[in-house]
């Protein structure tokens, strides 16, 4: 299975365990972005896993391409001008939330252009998938996902759409980049918050995901909420409660629930393929930084304790 994604990668820089940022005298980096995670995610399920991007051309855009190729990414990101987007991270223990300070502003990945990306990778992908906070970045971002869904298309790929933070529709401009871009999807694996910021739904799953469905023309829709997950295909729904965790961090569990459901959908049913999702989400849950780090066995044994809510 070829699994081929474009988007961002931002650096981490975290303290260790709960220490504050504003207090801690030492930082460990990693990488986290939507697409890399889910690209990540994959690969550690046996697929062909590609990243499209654009990074600077500077020891920090290095370590991002570096760090992906070690977890068996293939990274198609030509080095040009602009910065390498940070994110500082703190984790929280109760009562205490975790907390995050992005600073992206003028990424290397906002100046993408399409035209200039090696698209072979696209054009015998048999899923291509971006995250919705992607085309909502920047026009030019916008402009390269149409594009790279277009060629996916016209290549025989699935194409899929994570809508899976509400921030990255945060206004009407956001929402209005989503829905041109909607006749090409394919797939939409979603949150309940974001699909309730994007289109106003919310409630029972089956519900959201059959309107999700028919209003739009998605042919799957797999929809994560607080305590279960759902996924719709050809009138049927699926629906897993989702495990108790001994939870880290949940920063890119997400990204793997939208990974694995996406290997599983190509390598089996929906059902399966949900149950996977569920449980690749429960294991980044349990370890630090974003990128998935699971073994396909350790997914399968936790996908057997999966059950229906």
């Amino acid at each position: 299975m070829q699994l081929t994604t474009l988007g961002g990668a931002a650096l981490r820089l975290a303290p260790r365990g709960t220490e504050r940022l504003e207090t801690a005298d030492a930082l460990s980096v990693d990488v986290e972005g939507a697409e890399c995670n889910a690209a990540v995610a994959a690969s550690r399920l046996g697929a062909d896993a590609a990243w499209l991007s654009r990074l600077p051309d500077d020891p920090l855009g290095r370590r991002v391409a570096g760090e992906l190729r070690g977890h068996e990414v293939e990274v198609l990101a030509p080095f040009g001008g602009g910065r390498q987007g940070l994110t500082f991270f703190e984790r929280g223990a109760t009562p205490r939330e975790d907390g995050r300070v992005d600073d992206r502003a003028g990424a290397a990945v906002e100046g993408l252009d399409f035209d200039s990306l090696p698209t072979e990778r696209v054009e015998v992908a048999d899923v291509a998938y971006v995250a919705a906070g992607t085309p909502t970045t920047s026009t030019g971002l916008a402009e390269a996902t149409a594009k790279f869904l277009k060629t996916a298309r016209d290549g025989g790929a699935t194409t899929a759409l994570g809508l899976l933070d509400a921030a990255a529709v945060a206004d009407d401009s956001d929402t209005d980049t989503l829905e041109g871009l909607l006749p090409a999807v394919d797939v939409l694996v979603a949150t309940a918050p974001a699909v309730e910021a994007a289109f106003g739904r919310s409630g029972e799953p089956t519900r959201v995901t059959h309107a999700l469905a028919s209003n739009r023309g998605f042919e799957t829709v797999a929809l994560l909420r607080d305590g279960d997950a759902a996924a719709w295909h050809d009138s049927t729904v699926h629906e897993f409660a989702l495990p108790a965790v001994e939870t880290v961090d949940v920063t890119g569990a997400v990204d793997a629930f939208a990974g694995a459901f996406l290997v599983g959908l190509v390598d089996g049913e929906v059902k399966t393929a949900l149950r996977g999702a569920v449980a690749a989400d429960a294991l980044v849950k349990t370890t630090p930084g974003a990128l998935p780090v699971f073994t396909r066995s350790e997914l399968e044994a936790v996908g057997e304790t999966v059950e229906r809510p």
